[in-house]
């Protein structure tokens, strides 16, 4: 995940960056070069030479309809889709700010609920609540409230569970930069738990888990957390 706090760290210019935000909040198919340029203020001269750069990387499609060329973003494009992600993040950061509102759960919160499921044996539902509670660290951190999501949380009533919590925080914390708190800090569990399961994929779980976990001898493909 791009960090929402430096997206201008991903533009060549000033003007990609704006013609890009243009074209992932509007419909696709819907926008000219000159209307862009009239929205932005910027000289139609100027945005045609990025949108043409932009087209020539791979990033917007352009599609003839009569004397006009509408543009379109190409998510195929992995830099279209980071660009997406980003601008995304921004817009919920901005709106969340003024809400006033706690959304996200605090550490203690997910410890508790992931607890219940277990008990309950509903493991499938409890890594869900885990992976959705820890996926929303980078945009906790991006508004300033990361100190108190990741409060010192009770045990889950089993450890497997609670490393998998540790360890699950201590790489969101990472890709964002920030210092994991102390509680995240745990020994090894005395066996290795593949929480995905120790089907087929097992294998490439073991490839393909953060260190963070790992460490912790939980095997668990990084991937997963984008699918939550």
């Amino acid at each position: 995940m791009i960090s929402p706090a430096v997206p201008s760290a991903l533009f060549r210019t000033d003007v990609q960056r704006e013609v890009l935000r243009e074209l992932v909040r509007s419909a696709a198919g819907t926008r000219t070069a000159a209307d862009l340029a009239r929205a932005l203020g910027r000289p139609e001269s100027t945005v045609t030479r990025e949108v043409a750069r932009l087209a020539a990387d791979g990033m917007v499609r352009t599609v003839a309809h009569g004397r006009r060329r509408l543009l379109s973003p190409d998510y195929t494009n992995p830099f279209m889709r980071a660009v997406r992600t980003a601008f995304q993040e921004l817009d919920t950061i901005a709106a969340e700010r003024g809400r006033g509102v706690r959304w996200w759960s605090a550490a203690p919160e997910i410890a508790a609920r992931t607890g219940a499921l277990v008990r309950a044996g509903e493991d499938d539902r409890a890594l869900r609540v885990l992976l959705d509670g820890v996926n929303q660290v980078p945009l906790v951190a991006a508004l300033d409230g990361l100190d108190d999501m990741l409060a010192e949380p009770g045990s889950t009533g089993d450890e497997r569970w609670d490393a998998l919590l540790a360890g699950a925080v201590r790489y969101r914390c990472r890709l964002v930069g920030r210092a994991a708190p102390g509680w995240t800090r745990r020994d090894p569990l005395p066996t290795w738990w593949w929480p995905g399961g120790r089907g087929a994929r097992a294998a490439f779980a073991v490839q393909r888990t953060p260190p963070e976990l790992a460490r912790l001898g939980i095997w668990f493909d990084a991937r997963n957390f984008g699918t939550a």
